[in-house]
């Protein structure tokens, strides 16, 4: 292989890997034929009813006996925790459903950071409760299996349904920033179609000649060699002039 064609084999590579890398198909369905923004609608509001029912079954039932606000006493601080948890979750949700139906990635940063802590003190959880279950906890074999099956599986829901939010805001941006640029867009769109289709086989490399503007520039013909009776004929000249 020559220096020609080993340039024009890297020139090639080169632009085959940048039209890969201009091409944006960011995927936009999460699961159940549902699109991201549909599962992210979905995901808020499932979370509201869920915190919703959560905090009216803390202020109801009866066989939680912790006194304070829902007995009529004094707020106590186990109070105060309930009411900030349930306030800040509720408020991040109604955000997210809010960023989600019209299109702004802003509002879903709170619901990632919420999210994000409580699934970082849910590991925490599961490793204390790994480390020191059937010892500090007092918890027998079925408590201590059941306790990790319910925190395993709730934090494996709350980190599907973080990445379908994360991939859904990502895509927000991607938009937005094409929509605030269109010339970038535009050239988008020049070099997917100059990108050579990947069914079509690629043309040969050019030669060393033609990368380097010497298409006339060739190297002469070389002479043939005389013929057998010439050669013969000649040999009496030689001997003569020696």
């Amino acid at each position: 292989m020559s220096a020609g064609d080993l340039v024009a084999l890297i020139q090639g590579l080169l632009k085959s890997r940048n039209c890969q890398k201009m091409e944006v198909s960011p995927a936009n369905s999460c699961c159940f034929c549902l699109s991201l923004r549909s599962g992210t609608i979905l995901i808020g509001i499932g979370n509201c009813l869920l915190y919703l029912s959560m905090f009216t079954w803390y202020l109801t039932s009866s066989t939680i006996d912790t006194g304070g606000l829902r007995d009529g006493l004094d707020v106590t601080s186990l109070d105060i925790s309930i009411f900030s948890i349930f306030f800040v979750k509720t408020v991040v949700n109604i955000l997210l459903v809010v960023g989600a139906v019209k299109r702004i990635p802003s509002l879903t940063l709170p619901w990632l950071c919420a999210n994000a802590v409580s699934m970082m003190i849910a590991m925490v959880f599961i490793g204390f409760t790994i480390l020191f279950g059937t010892t500090k906890l007092n918890l027998n074999y079925s408590e201590y299996v059941t306790s990790l099956t319910i925190m395993g599986m709730v934090t494996g829901i709350n980190l599907f349904c973080w990445i379908v939010v994360f991939t859904f805001r990502k895509n927000l941006i991607i938009e937005a920033h094409l929509d605030r640029f269109p010339s970038g867009s535009d050239e988008l769109s020049g070099v997917n179609n100059h990108c050579p289709s990947r069914l079509m086989p690629n043309p040969p490399p050019p030669s060393y000649y033609e990368i380097e503007g010497y298409k006339e520039c060739k190297p002469p013909p070389e002479e043939s060699p005389p013929d057998y009776e010439a050669a013969v004929s000649m040999l009496p000249l030689q001997c003569s002039n020696n």
